[in-house]
This record gives structure tokens, C-alpha cells and sequence, in this order.
């Protein structure tokens, strides 16, 4: 059967069983049985059961102490499973690695789900701790980052609509665009070049590359190198970038 969202007989213990898991993720494992009915809606005998149900699979554990639950390493275990099995992982993480040993830069690999940015994995080569600390750091927004302002450039028209409805501009540098108008701008350069950068938008001495990852032809990823900005001329020149566009094109497989 194709997978449908709007399939009309869903089961509606999955979906409470998938949201409490949710609930458990964001809140770090913070919340108490009557937080987690509250947040569920349903009566607390109702969240009793779901989450002895998870205890007993081993997903979920009860600090003795507090009374409070959260996720176990087990969800950990399934985590690691999916990110060695990833596409993305399988076909580009031997070349990420590659990379940042010949160009000396700090790599990732990034795939995209909606609007966000995954990091599945890094190799930190770059001996600058403030450059990668500020690639995690959570205040950094998709239009200065180059994973972000790649993934951006892949959205359409409605949902890049509701992505700047919402978007909050912080002149983080002298660098950083900070009007819709910009930022659209630099989207179109990117689609025409095939690749996006961070030019000091978000941190001063800091340049990244992110190019596009495909899988069955669609952008579903961002593979990224961090460098200083000193190393500018080097890493955006046209040998370099032809280079790696090269080594991340998707190989045609006839059937």
C-alpha cells in the first residue's frame, strides 16, 4: 500500500504512543505522569498505561527519586541504527571524511527534514573550538548559515513564504542580511552555482561551503567544510569547487 497522509483509519493509540515519545524527546525527560496526560490529553490512567507499556519495551525509564520519565538509550540504539543505514551516510560520509583530511576543514553531513537541518555526522579538523561550537550554537538562523541558506533554496514558494512570515533578521556581523529581499537574492545565486556559503554572516574569520546532497536525484541533504576565511580564495576557487561538485555528484544507476 502507498503511503498516504490523509489516510482516514488511523489508530489512535500509534499516534498517542508516537506523541508521547515526542512529548518525552523535547521536554528531556522533565515531565511527571500528570505533565505528560496534560500534554497527551488524555485521563492519567490512560498515560499510566503507555508509559508502562514503553517501560516494559525498554524505551522509557522512571527516575525513582522525582517520579519523572524519559527516554531511554534504547531510543539512542534505534537512532544510530537509522544513521548508519542513512542514505546519506552510505553514499557520502567516506568522501566527508576525505575531504576534511585533504582541504584540512571541518566537515558535515546535514539532511533536511522540512525546515530543519540534521546533523548526521562531523569530522572536526579544524583546531578552532569557537568555529565549531558556533556551528551548533541554537541562535544560529537558516539565512546566515550555509546549510541553512542551502536548505532554504530548495523549499517552495509556499513554504519559503512561511518560513520569512516568521523569520526573525539579527545583524549578527557587518555581513549578516537582514531583509527578505537579501536573502532571496543570495537564494537564486545559490540555485544558479549549485553550492551556498557562510561568508562571516554569522561568525567573523568563519567561511563554510555547503553543497547540495542528493538522493534519486533530489536535494536531500547539505555536505558542508569550515574553514577560516583566510582560506576563501582557495576553497571557493573554480578548481576546488569543481572538485568537490565532482566527487558529490550522484552516480546514475541504470535499471
Amino acid at each position: 500500500m502507498t503511503a498516504n497522509p490523509d489516510y482516514p483509519y488511523k489508530i489512535a493509540a500509534v499516534e498517542r504512543t508516537l506523541k508521547l515519545i515526542e512529548i518525552l524527546a523535547i521536554n528531556k525527560g522533565n515531565l511527571t505522569i500528570s505533565e505528560i496526560a496534560k500534554k497527551l490529553d488524555v485521563h492519567i490512567s490512560s498515560a499510566d498505561r503507555y508509559l508502562l507499556t514503553l517501560q516494559s519495551m525498554g524505551y522509557v525509564d522512571k527516575d525513582i527519586l522525582t517520579g519523572r520519565f524519559k527516554l531511554s538509550d534504547r531510543i539512542l540504539k534505534l537512532n544510530d541504527s537509522l544513521i548508519v543505514d542513512h542514505p546519506l551516510s552510505v553514499r557520502y560520509l567516506d568522501t566527508m571524511h576525505t575531504l576534511a583530511y585533504e582541504f584540512n576543514t571541518t566537515t558535515h553531513i546535514m539532511a533536511f527534514y522540512g525546515r530543519s537541518t540534521i546533523t548526521l555526522h562531523k569530522d572536526l579538523q579544524t583546531h578552532n573550538m569557537s568555529f565549531n561550537n558556533a556551528f551548533f550554537d541554537p541562535k544560529r538562523y537558516h539565512y546566515c548559515s550555509a546549510p541553512g541558506k542551502l536548505l532554504l533554496s530548495t523549499l517552495s514558494e509556499k513554504d519559503l513564504t512561511e518560513y520569512f512570515a516568521q523569520a526573525k533578521f539579527i545583524r549578527f556581523t557587518q555581513k549578516t542580511m537582514t531583509s527578505e529581499a537579501e536573502v532571496r537574492e543570495d537564494l537564486e545565486r545559490i540555485r544558479q552555482r549549485g553550492y551556498s556559503t557562510h561568508d562571516e554572516e554569522w561568525l567573523v574569520g568563519n567561511l563554510t561551503i555547503a553543497y547540495p546532497l542528493r538522493v534519486g536525484g533530489r536535494i536531500k541533504g547539505a555536505l558542508s567544510l569550515m574553514c577560516d576565511i583566510a582560506w576563501k580564495d582557495r576553497m571557493l576557487s573554480k578548481k576546488t569547487v569543481d572538485s568537490i561538485k565532482a566527487r558529490l555528484k550522484e552516480p546514475i544507476i541504470l535499471p
